[in-house]
């Protein structure tokens, strides 16, 4: 009787402890779900990227590369030339229209090699994506020859974001 008892306490411990552990599990999974980015709408995209100012400084530079989205125009700036052309989203691809018009004053050497940089950049499409976590700072991540480049974005003031 007393082994019957003993086995009975036994599995009733097991069951409650593999209910726990379900639960758990379920709990995890959910709290995982719930930390992941759902995937953002090309229109979506388009609206995120004109709010920002988005900026990468190279290795050895002190001077950092802007992108700024209007409507169906993106401008690249490096402090010298203005640089800019239509662009397009497809399958978190980013493609901008050819040739790339661009001012043609004479700049500093390292600005130079920073303005030929970007519109090499955007030669093919790019694949990307951004990462909105930080509502402050988001991220606008651009794969390219196996490597991240990460440009964070800037608030920009609501005149600046649609162009007016």
């Amino acid at each position: 009787m007393f082994r019957h008892r003993f086995f009975i306490l036994n599995f009733y411990y097991f069951n409650q402890c593999i209910f726990a552990m379900r639960i758990k599990i379920i709990m995890l999974a959910l709290l995982c779900s719930a930390c992941t980015e759902k995937p953002l709408s090309t229109q979506e995209t388009q609206n995120l990227l004109s709010q920002y100012t988005w900026a990468y400084t190279p290795p050895n530079s002190d001077t950092p590369i802007k992108l700024t989205f209007n409507l169906q125009t993106i401008s690249m700036d490096s402090e010298c030339n203005v640089i800019g052309t239509g662009y397009h989203l497809k399958n978190n691809l980013m493609g901008v229209r050819h040739p790339i018009p661009s001012t043609v004053m004479g700049c500093p050497p390292h600005l130079e090699k920073q303005e030929s940089f970007i519109t090499g950049f955007f030669e093919q499409p790019v694949p990307f994506k951004i990462s909105s976590r930080s509502s402050q700072h988001p991220k606008l991540i651009f794969q390219k020859n196996q490597q991240e480049y990460i440009f964070i974005g800037t608030k920009r003031s609501h005149e600046n974001a649609h162009g007016e």
